[in-house]
Formats: structure tokens, C-alpha cells, sequence
């Protein structure tokens, strides 16, 4: 080939191919906006955001084709300027998109643990009133319901599943509601001003005999489980006690497992019994009977049911077995048995002071239900 012919061939390829060195590159907002595609994917952009984030992926896959359609030109000729400036544009639209939604995800978790705080609290509150009693069957199986959901509730949060854990968490609120229900169908007398103040007066009349007469007297509070000793009108000791299942309840008839209430007298004392050393109360006394005969007619005792009796303040553990009467743990009982009398007076009452823990927590519950 003659000189001057190579020269010609050489600016023709030139001008058919481009100078390699002059071929515009792909903007690099391409780039990024293929990193915020997964960023937003990772961020569950197809949960929080589904218009927008399928908004996103359909401008990218537009502009790919923009990016496409001048990659299939000569190097010389390609023009990325109008792809850029939608790169731009979406870019912007996704690290926005981006924003909100771990915005909004950090709203979430922020209102889920409040309210995974608050159940919390409840199912503290309900877990801590439930060692008063023992009839708490319904209270602890529906709150033992409440502690899964909300353990539930907080994997689904680990996993960004929010509806799901919110949906858990408001199941378990469900569960402690049956169970703050059941807790103050148990202790809803404990509420009532009349009761209060009948529970009241034969503590401060037994307190009282003991500072007039300087004498002995027991006073057993069943819900704050105490049996308190007063000589002279001053405390003189006091220990933890057990009521049987239905112990917080007021004695009806035989078998129905309730600790009477009432002024009430030790008729004997047994150093060797079935639970320890024990003291014998004279239950059933005329205020027994009376409601025994009034619930009769009312149809509240069962079938053939007596009145009942035998009722003891004994030893073998404050957690041992009893029903209807108070136990106490040995080296307990070995005190109070030296100070009990046959005729020493024992004053039991559901409660003594209106305002306590106990009754506080009650008073909740019973505004929520």
C-alpha cells in the first residue's frame, strides 16, 4: 500500500471508530445507583416502601437502556448526558427512599419497645401479685401465655418483621388481660370501702383488747401474708404465713379450701400434730354459722356441704399443704406456740391498711378491665 493510501485508510478508521482515548465513560452514577438497588433491598424496601422502591428499580432498569443504547454506538459518538441526569435524579429519589425507611423502621422499633416495655411491666406486676395467692391458676397460665408472644414479639423485631411482632405483642396484651381479669375476680372484695373497713375494725378492737387487758393476741393478714404478735398493744414479733388454694377467700362451708375471717379464740393447743405443733380456733363461731345458713339459702353452698371446722394455726412450713388454715414454717411455729394461750384471741382479716402494694396493683388492673 502506497503512503499516502495507508494515510487515507488510517483517518477513515479513525472517523468510523472513534479515538479510544475520547470514548466518554459510563457515569459513575450508575454505580451508585446499582449499590442503593441492594442497599434499599437489604433495608426491605419491598416491605415499608413498595410503590416507591418498585418506582426505583423501574427508573434504573430505564436508564440501563439508556446506558445500553449508547454503549451500542460507536465509542466517538456515545453521549451519556441525558443518562445522566436521570442517574442523578434517582440517586437522589433513592438515598431519600433510603432515609425514610430506616426512619421508619427506627419508629418502629422505638414504639415496639415501649410496648414491649409495658407488657413487660405487667406481666412483673401480675408475676409478683400472684405469690399472694394461691388460686391463681387462670392468672398464671394466661401470663405464662403473655411471656411467649412477647418473646415471639422481640424475634420478629430482631428480624424486621414488624406487623408480625406487633401483631404478637397484641395477642399477648390479650393474655394479660384474661389474666388481670382473673386476678381481680380473686381480689375484688379487697377493693370494697365496706370491707375494708369491716377488716379494719376487728384489727384495731383486737389491738385494742391487747393494750387494755395487756394481753396476747394474733392477727393473721391474709393478703399481705403476716401473722403479727401484739402483747400490750405492741408488736412483739411477726412471720410469714401459707393459705391453702383458696386461702384469700372468706370461709363458707367445709372443703371449699377458704381461711375464715373474723375475731376468733385458740381453744386448744397441740404440741404434736399431723403438721407440727398447732393451735386449735374455735371456727365455726355464731358469725360463721349465721353466713353459713344466709349462703345455704342462697344457693352458694353445695349439695350436702357442712360448715366445716378444725381450723389450725400449725406448723410444717408455710408452704406446706393446708386447707383453710395458716401455716407456718417450724422454727416459727415454736415462737408463737410459747406465746399462744388457750384463749388467746386471733384476729383474721383479709387486710389491714387500705393504701399497700398489693392492693395498689389491684386498683390497676381493675381500671384496665
Amino acid at each position: 500500500m502506497k503512503p499516502n493510501t495507508f494515510s487515507c485508510a488510517a483517518c477513515l478508521l479513525v472517523l468510523l471508530f472513534g479515538n479510544a482515548c475520547n470514548t466518554p465513560p459510563v457515569p459513575p452514577e450508575a454505580a451508585r445507583a446499582h449499590a442503593l438497588e441492594q442497599d434499599l433491598w437489604r433495608a426491605g424496601g419491598s416491605l415499608f416502601a413498595p410503590e416507591e422502591y418498585e418506582k426505583f428499580k423501574a427508573g434504573l432498569k430505564t436508564a440501563e437502556a439508556m446506558i445500553g443504547e449508547e454503549e451500542a454506538k460507536f465509542g466517538w459518538f456515545r453521549d451519556y448526558k441525558e443518562v445522566r441526569a436521570v442517574l442523578g435524579s434517582l440517586v437522589t429519589e433513592g438515598e431519600s427512599l433510603l432515609e425514610r425507611i430506616n426512619e421508619e423502621k427506627a419508629g418502629r422499633e422505638r414504639t415496639f419497645t415501649l410496648s414491649a416495655e409495658a407488657l413487660a411491666a405487667r406481666i412483673g406486676s401480675l408475676i409478683a401479685i400472684s405469690q399472694y395467692f394461691n388460686e391463681n391458676e387462670d392468672v398464671r397460665k394466661n401470663v405464662t401465655q403473655a411471656e411467649i408472644k412477647l418473646a415471639e414479639a422481640r424475634r420478629l423485631v430482631a428480624k424486621e418483621q414488624y406487623d408480625p411482632a406487633a401483631k404478637a405483642a397484641g395477642d399477648g396484651g390479650v393474655f394479660l388481660d384474661r389474666a388481670e381479669e382473673a386476678a381481680v375476680r380473686i381480689l375484688d372484695r379487697y377493693l370494697d370501702p365496706g370491707q375494708l373497713e369491716k377488716w379494719r375494725r376487728v384489727a384495731d378492737e383486737a389491738v385494742g383488747e391487747s393494750r387494755k387487758k395487756s394481753s396476747v393476741v394474733f392477727l393473721v393478714n391474709k393478703v399481705e401474708r403476716k401473722l403479727t404478735v401484739y402483747k400490750n398493744g405492741e408488736v412483739r414479733g411477726s412471720f410469714d404465713i401459707g393459705l391453702g388454694k383458696y386461702g384469700l377467700a372468706d370461709k363458707l362451708y367445709s372443703g371449699d379450701d377458704a381461711t375464715p375471717e373474723g375475731r376468733y379464740h385458740i381453744v386448744k393447743k397441740i404440741p404434736a400434730s399431723k403438721y407440727y405443733k398447732a393451735l386449735l380456733i374455735d371456727y365455726p363461731n355464731d358469725a360463721d354459722l349465721h353466713d353459713f345458713a344466709a349462703a345455704r339459702k342462697t344457693g352458694l353452698v353445695p349439695g350436702r356441704a357442712g360448715v366445716g371446722g378444725d381450723i389450725e394455726i400449725h406448723g410444717g412450713g408455710k408452704d406446706s399443704l393446708t386447707r383453710g388454715c395458716v401455716g407456718l414454717d417450724d422454727k416459727d411455729m415454736d415462737k408463737v406456740f410459747e406465746w399462744a394461750r388457750v384463749g388467746t384471741t386471733v384476729a383474721i382479716v383479709g387486710a389491714v391498711g387500705v393504701e399497700n402494694t398489693i392492693l395498689a396493683e389491684i386498683r390497676k388492673f381493675k381500671d384496665r378491665t
